[in-house]
């Protein structure tokens, strides 16, 4: 028993010596922890061999501070620190070189390269920097143009030109800041001109015709666009049609522009009529003044001429359409009978018509010109409508109340002489009156009367007159088979002219009769003495005058014929 407490003290007093040292050893430990605030003693790897844990034990986990790591030396080479991008711009429309521009703030960057971009005064620009940036304009073409904001940016690097001058050049500089990094660059904007219309920006246009717009851009910088093309179109030249009534918006953008347009409103009417086919009563002094208009309004494209005065003093008219230096030349001619003035009126309409659609005529007007004389005896048309108290010389009044007619159905002129029975060309006596009486007179002789004369001359005038139309009334009915046969190839075009004639109003050919012979009438004359071939085309289906419900029904049955003759072929 004393043994086991003999080996038991010993243990003891083991521990309690051991327990004596470590305390003694840890002491300098603690303090060097005090002094520099760690729970780690310096240098403690240096002291302690290194323990590793196996791969299947977890490190235990310990209250308190954890000892600090001492890093190893390294052997690799430092990695280098890169330099920071520079600033640049990003817009995919700037070109990047030497600028030799002029203008206010250019100076300092003179020799330096800049950005150029090209816009509009209508459009802005989005400068697009490659750093988060500021902007100031420093520059424009005048100093006055900065300060009084006529080019303006924005925070956000937008550029505006709010100079709205016509045809003015604008152009800004730009600097651009980069926040972070204070380096600079400069950008040069130049403002093209703004789009503008030379033409009026609302128009009418009438139906049928074409106007040009004009702009202060070329037209093949230009995109146009018709709002509603069944009123209106517009090619490419800038050439617009009116279509049919209504109204268009056509639209000129620059190509490549943003906001670089303008608009123009297009209003598309009937166009008025010069000739009133309405007029119940077209009498000389109607029509004297409708050819004085249309001569004004088609100049270039018609002309008037008088031809000569009637006994009474009142122009003989003669209405030139196209080209008087034509080797083609046609003649229509009307009213040669005082009371088949409604054929007048159709002809001088039909005019108007030709010469409002000239263009569908254009191609065939430069070798063609159509000659129309649409009253040859305005004397007795006057009578006709307005009896023969419409007479102002006393002499002519007198013979004409001397005959004891009634003016409404008179046929001759001032002088009762029929001018149909009045040419030299076949003209004679058989079965006429042997006095005036406004109905059969053929005259004292062949060519007598003033009329007469006028038109013989003007015939003898015209170089290559080839064909004539030659308006009576009444019964849609032509007189065509003139005794020519043993001429065949004068016969040949006439019988060609008459077949188409009818052809066009489906009036029937009178055979060769004698109402056909030579009888001194201006289409006897005309194939007898001038070789030119013609038509007397009888109008109507009651007896004249006819009445004007009847004009409807002629214009219908002649416009084709009409436009065909004038040069529609």
């Amino acid at each position: 028993m004393k043994n086991i407490y003999g080996k038991k003290a010993w243990l003891g007093i083991c521990l309690v010596l051991s327990f004596v040292l470590g305390s003694l050893l840890w002491a300098p430990v603690k303090a060097e922890q005090r002094s520099n605030g760690t729970g780690d003693p310096a240098g403690i790897q240096t002291l302690l061999p290194e323990v590793s844990a196996a791969p299947s034990e977890t490190p235990a986990v310990t209250e308190g501070p954890a000892l600090a790591e001492t890093p190893l030396p390294s052997t690799a080479a430092p990695i280098p620190t890169a330099s920071p991008a520079p600033l640049v711009l990003k817009n995919k429309n700037a070109v990047y070189r030497a600028g030799k521009q002029k203008g206010i703030g250019y100076g300092k960057i003179k020799k330096g390269k800049i950005y150029r971009i090209s816009s509009y005064g209508s459009d802005t620009v989005k400068l697009l920097p490659s750093k988060k940036s500021g902007f100031k304009v420093t520059g424009g073409i005048r100093k006055r143009d900065i300060t009084s904001k006529k080019i303006r940016v924005s925070q956000a690097g937008i550029v505006s030109c709010a100079d709205k001058t016509r045809d003015k050049k604008q152009y800004a500089i730009v600097q651009v800041t980069a926040k972070e990094t204070g380096e600079s660059i400069y950008v040069y904007i130049y403002f093209a001109p703004r789009l503008y219309t030379r033409t009026p920006v609302k128009q009418v246009v009438y139906q049928g015709k074409t106007t040009k717009l004009s702009y202060n851009y070329p037209v093949k910088k230009i995109k146009f666009t018709s709002s509603n093309k069944k009123a209106a179109r517009i090619d490419k030249k800038g050439i617009v049609t009116a279509r049919q009534k209504g109204t268009a918006v056509i639209q000129a953008k620059v190509k490549g522009s943003q906001k670089n347009l303008v608009k123009v409103k297009i209003i598309v009417k009937e166009e008025p009529w010069l000739v009133n086919d309405r007029d119940t009563v077209y009498s000389y002094e109607d029509m004297t003044e409708d050819l004085r208009q249309i001569a004004r309004k088609y100049r270039g494209r018609a002309a008037l001429k008088c031809l000569g005065t009637s006994e009474d003093g009142r122009n003989i008219w003669c209405l030139r359409i196209g080209n008087p230096s034509a080797g083609r030349k046609l003649l229509l001619d009307g009213g040669i009978h005082a009371r088949e003035w409604l054929n007048s009126l159709m002809l001088m309409r039909k005019s108007e018509e030709i010469l409002r659609q000239y263009p569908d005529y254009k191609n065939t007007m430069r070798n063609t010109c159509l000659y129309v004389v649409p009253m040859i005896n305005p004397d007795g048309v006057t009578i006709s409508q307005s009896g023969f108290g419409s007479i102002r010389n006393k002499k002519l009044r007198k013979i004409c109340k001397k005959t004891k007619k009634t003016a409404r159905t008179w046929k001759g002129n001032a002088r009762g002489v029929n001018l149909n029975f009045n040419f030299p060309g076949g003209w004679n006596t058989e079965n006429k009156s042997k006095k005036p009486d406004g109905m059969t007179y053929p005259g004292e002789k062949a060519a007598s009367e003033k009329e007469t004369k006028a038109m013989m001359k003007f015939v003898n005038n015209i170089s290559g007159l080839r064909e004539a139309l030659n308006y009576h009334s009444t019964g849609s009915i032509l007189y065509w088979n003139y005794n020519v046969e043993g001429t065949p190839a004068l016969y040949s075009r006439q019988k060609a002219l008459a077949e188409k004639v009818n052809q066009f109003t489906g009036y029937r050919l009178m055979p060769k009769s004698i109402s056909t012979d030579p009888n001194g009438g201006f289409g006897d004359w005309l194939i007898y003495n001038k070789k030119i071939p013609n038509v007397t085309v009888e109008t109507g289906s009651v007896m004249c005058p006819l009445p004007h419900s009847q004009l409807g029904k002629i214009t219908r049955e002649n416009s084709s014929l009409l436009s065909w003759f004038a040069g529609s072929r």
